[in-house]
């Protein structure tokens, strides 16, 4: 039995639910750190007397630095590790959140937030790797979608803190706030959570049996003598493994519907509180709609990693793409209406994230193990591309007289055509993540016998 297989049938370890819990909150953490400059939005205009486009440029920034992380960082994964990607990104929002909390000027604050999007574009990317590679199949889906619920929950921690520390500190205390927390996570890392296995038998680093086993034991798990035969290397294995033998079209199905994802995501989690404080609520109001909007992603993201025990996940997404589009558009037409509102900022929360879960529980089913976090940060650095351009299209179009239910509507159109790339996707019958690591990580003396299994199961 290969260990790939010995993760799948084996239950759950308690070592296991630490690592993704380290992981959780990773993501926890970065949904504070991305979506902080939304709550903060209005603090920082009235410092510095920005326009809605200048506000638009300092929501898209951070969106910026995320195309380039997921581009360039994330794929440091395959290369140099999980546990040390996740460090170097931990490390780089650390100390940019810091420079932040120094800036002087918007231009200062905009250089700041690209480099935390940095290191927040490598996490992004890599995290839902890690927890997929430790998490048994049966349950895989359901600890990727939960995994996401922490984006939202850190938008929801990123409002509570405004809230408390804006009218007693000012907005650069909540950057701070944001160091401390990052900080923690980084020696959570640093002192718990281990190499992936799956790195460990593609790279075949110095002492990686040693490092497997001793992995493998606290996983409660049978260890390894030696380390099984390598699979034959792939010429140009990013490009084939992307592109070629039919894998082009998933991987732009898939990084089209992250580009609409985000940009209706962008869009709501950072123009809402700023757009509702403009229609006359209060500042506490259009936090409030601000943390339910959250509030309703994390509900919505858990909620998601349920359904996908008993339905499947390219269903679900589709339902998520389908309620979005109608949430927006709802959105539009009752926008000013406190109430519904309030209401329809909890659905727009709720099914923009099950959209964000779904793809990311889908993608990385879509990649061999040697590209899988190159993969899955390629589709999300053309999805980011939507995350910069919207924060600032709706920031030109306000200046240019656009009223807030208009441009509701106009990013519920996007939606369907995302849904429509969903529909269109293939999901590999077998996941790629027991692909990469089946008969290559066999001994010799079982590959046979599995061979058999798989001819009688056939």
């Amino acid at each position: 039995m290969s260990i790939r297989e010995s993760i799948d049938k084996a239950p759950m370890s308690r070592y296991q639910l630490l690592v993704i819990s380290i992981s959780l909150l990773i993501v926890l953490i970065e949904g504070y750190d991305l979506l902080l400059m939304a709550f903060s939005a209005s603090a920082v205009a009235a410092d510095w007397k920005l326009n809605a486009t200048a506000i638009g440029l300092l929501l898209s920034a951070v969106g910026i630095g995320m195309v380039f992380g997921s581009l360039l960082i994330a794929p440091l994964a395959d290369r140099i590790g999980r546990r040390r990607m996740t460090l170097l990104g931990l490390g780089i929002v650390t100390v940019s959140m810091a420079a932040s909390a120094l800036t002087m000027n918007s231009t200062q604050l905009g250089i700041t937030r690209v480099i935390t999007g940095l290191g927040i574009g490598g996490l992004v990317a890599s995290v839902p790797v890690v927890i997929s590679e430790f998490s048994p199949l049966r349950r895989r889906a359901t600890w990727v979608a939960i995994g996401t619920a922490g984006l939202p929950i850190g938008g929801v921690v990123g409002g509570f803190v405004a809230s408390i520390v804006l009218g007693s500190f000012g907005w650069r205390a909540s950057f701070v706030v944001g160091v401390v927390l990052t900080l923690i996570v980084f020696v959570l890392v640093l002192a718990a959570m281990p190499e992936s296995i799956d790195f460990l038998l593609a790279k075949r680093p110095k002492n990686a049996v040693e490092t497997i086993n001793r992995t493998l034991r606290r996983m409660k798990l049978e260890t390894v003598s030696t380390l099984p035969q390598p699979q034959p290397r792939v010429p140009n294995e990013f490009i084939t493994g992307l592109f070629k033998a039919g894998n082009g079209r998933k991987t732009a199905l898939i990084s089209f519907a992250f580009f609409v994802m985000m940009a209706a995501f962008y869009f709501a989690n950072g123009w809402t509180p700023r757009l509702l404080l403009q229609a006359g609520m209060t500042a506490q109001q259009s936090i409030g709609a601000g943390v339910l909007l959250n509030l309703g992603g994390a509900a919505a993201a858990i909620g998601f990693g349920l359904f996908a025990l008993k339905y499947k996940k390219k269903i679900l997404t589709i339902i998520s793409f389908a309620g979005a589009t109608v949430a927006f558009v709802l959105m539009g037409i009752s926008f000013g209406s406190l109430g519904w509102t309030l209401f329809l900022a909890l659905a727009v929360g709720m099914f923009i994230q099950a959209c964000a879960t779904g793809l990311f529980t889908i993608s990385p089913e879509l990649f061999p193990t040697s590209v899988r976090t190159a993969g899955v940060g390629f589709a999300v650095t053309l999805g980011r591309i939507g995350a910069i351009i919207s924060p600032i299209l709706a920031g030109v179009l306000i200046d240019g007289g656009w009223s807030a239910p208009s441009l509701y509507l106009l990013f519920a159109v996007p939606l369907i055509l995302g849904g429509l790339a969903i529909v269109a996707l293939k999901l590999p019958k077998r996941p790629a993540l027991v692909v990469g690591a089946d008969d290559a990580e066999l001994a010799p003396d079982v590959q046979s016998s599995t061979a058999s299994v798989r001819a009688a199961t056939s």
